[in-house]
């Protein structure tokens, strides 16, 4: 089969983020000629050995003229734009959250319907959702309860229509949880595996939420997917295995990985303020329209990302990764 984003230009946003990096990798892997837009005071630990490979531009998102001057001498083909402010819940300045995601998503679609491109793959998030006890579909209510949440949802909303006035392919995806290499180590999954790695207490929630976990090489298939297909525009997908689990599920799978048969303080922490309980996936459409299946299992997942820490611990210690 021809390699798709072969020599094609390929931008990317929020490159040095967990999910940015991924993708920077899979298009280096596609042989995409592969330009990154990040911060002067990003950390490039996530793409460092792939600097070689791609043109990394310092931009901000939020600085207009330069986003505009950046993308009208990239031209690119494809963009994914997954850039964004928030996704760390201890980022919670409304202003930059606003300006990030709102304002950062239109600057890049106004100086885009000029030169056009092939796919502007929007990456949304489950919290334009907010707490759901029913299934989730794309047409479901938008009820964020967090400023990321609610900066997401309205750029999602902003950009669609801008896309759809300026005739720009443009496709969203609403990942819900991902797991897997190189996510910081104050996420569930890293927090746990380190933390067992150097030898710590692991304290939690009781752990009742229910989630839906997605190892990142499926949600990277989604995303290539979607950059493909050039007939479905103007859709928005969610993207998840489609099952939930309590947390203790993951827990229990990643103790048994370990060969640990401790189990860690449930309880220890309180849950937060306005926790989300229960997020289901209805992923018929991403299954349906775009042929996409989680190929790797969560217990694959779970063991591949333990590996991978194992390997790099020393990468997180002492430091704020």
């Amino acid at each position: 089969m021809e390699n798709h984003f072969n020599n094609q230009r390929v931008l990317i946003t929020g490159a040095n983020g967990f999910i940015g990096s991924h993708v920077v990798q899979r298009m280096v892997q596609e042989k995409a000629l592969v330009s990154v837009i990040v911060r002067e005071s990003s950390d490039l630990w996530r793409i460092e050995e792939l600097k070689k490979d791609i043109d990394i531009q310092l931009v901000d998102l939020r600085d207009t003229l330069s986003i505009d001057k950046c993308v009208k001498q990239i031209k690119p083909d494809f963009i994914f734009h997954v850039g964004a402010y928030g996704v760390d819940s201890r980022q919670k300045d409304y202003y930059i959250a606003a300006s990030t995601n709102i304002i950062g998503t239109m600057n890049l679609l106004n100086s885009v319907k000029d030169i056009g491109c092939k796919k502007f793959i929007n990456v949304g998030t489950c919290m334009e959702y907010g707490d759901k006890t029913e299934i989730i579909q794309e047409n479901s209510c938008l009820k964020p309860d967090s400023i990321y949440g609610s900066t997401k949802a309205s750029a999602s909303i902003i950009a669609h229509q801008i896309a759809a006035e300026n005739n720009i392919n443009l496709v969203t995806l609403r990942p819900f949880g991902i797991f897997g290499e190189k996510e910081g180590s104050h996420k569930f999954f890293p927090y746990i595996i380190l933390s067992i790695l150097e030898g710590k207490e692991v304290n939690l929630t009781p752990c009742e939420q229910y989630r839906d976990y997605c190892y990142i090489e499926n949600i990277m298939d989604g995303f290539v997917l979607a950059a493909k297909n050039e007939d479905i525009k103007n859709e928005i997908f969610n993207i998840g295995s489609g099952e939930i689990f309590k947390l203790k599920h993951f827990v229990d799978i990643i103790y048994k990985e370990v060969g640990l048969k401790n189990q860690p303080n449930y309880g220890a922490l309180p849950y937060r303020t306005n926790e989300v309980w229960r997020q289901q996936p209805d992923t018929t459409k991403i299954k349906s329209l775009l042929n996409w299946q989680p190929n790797v299992s969560l217990e694959e997942g779970i063991k591949r990302t333990i590996n991978w820490y194992q390997a790099n611990k020393e990468k997180f210690i002492g430091t704020k990764r």
